[in-house]
């Protein structure tokens, strides 16, 4: 499988995407469901009154850092995945050091709300909720997408090229009309 490069490898990623989107969506909506629930509840209840708090970026940020936890049980303690961490190294750290941030804002918006004190400005949560949503949804749709069966699928259109094949140093014409 290695015989593939890099730019085959990331063209391959972007014609799969929106088959990646919708094996993601159901899982991005089932982690994602109980905060945007929380945070229209909070809406319904305040009205206009409604703004983006340290409550709502807390929710988003926790959400991130539980979402990056399954990422990391899913994508590395597999046995075939045990494989590929190598491979894998530069997502494993993206996914770590976000899941750190995550956890480090998470833990300060608390402190903040009990001690009523501001130790953050509300720019630096809202930017860390933001980002790492963001990598959350890349890392997801990486760690959904199946690339054994899309260099598979890659392999298959190739071959249909072929013309011709050796067997035993003897060239052998291939039709497709069989």
């Amino acid at each position: 499988m290695t015989d593939i490069s890099n730019y085959d490898r990331f063209k391959l990623f972007i014609e799969n995407i929106p088959k990646t989107v919708k094996e993601t969506f159901i899982w991005l909506l089932f982690s994602y469901l109980i905060p945007i629930v929380n945070i229209g509840i909070i809406w319904g209840i305040k009205g206009n009154l409604f703004e983006y708090t340290l409550n709502i970026y807390s929710i988003i940020i926790v959400t991130n850092a539980c979402f990056y936890t399954s990422l990391y049980y899913l994508a590395f303690t597999s046995e075939i995945e045990k494989n590929k961490l190598n491979k894998r190294r530069f997502a494993k750290t993206v996914n770590i050091v976000t899941f750190v941030v995550t956890v480090v804002l998470f833990t300060v918006s608390v402190i903040e709300t009990e001690k009523k004190i501001t130790i953050f400005s509300l720019d630096i949560y809202r930017f860390g909720a933001t980002s790492t949503f963001i990598i959350a949804l890349f890392l997801g749709l990486i760690s959904k997408y199946d690339e054994v069966e899309a260099l598979g699928i890659l392999r298959a259109n190739e071959s249909k090229s072929l013309k011709e094949t050796k067997f035993r140093n003897k060239k052998i014409k291939l039709d497709g009309n069989n």
